[in-house]
């Protein structure tokens, strides 16, 4: 039997807004700028994405092995 380490979506350590681009992308194992750069896209063209990164922000708990 495997012992397997169960993954948390939390805020990443992160200088640029509050670490959910980090967060994110280090949840799903994606790149942090291709995360960034797909909200900033999707906020130039569609304003939701502001909303939902806000959502995010305000639920996504930090992460304590950061601090």
């Amino acid at each position: 039997m495997e012992l397997t380490e169960t993954k948390k979506l939390t805020l990443g350590k992160s200088f640029i807004a509050g670490g959910v681009c980090a967060g994110l992308a280090s949840y799903f194992g994606l790149k942090k700028g291709g995360v960034q750069a797909c909200f900033l896209l999707g906020s130039v063209f569609f304003g939701s994405t502001i909303v939902i990164y806000l959502v995010l922000w305000l639920l996504m708990p930090k992460d304590k092995s950061l601090s």
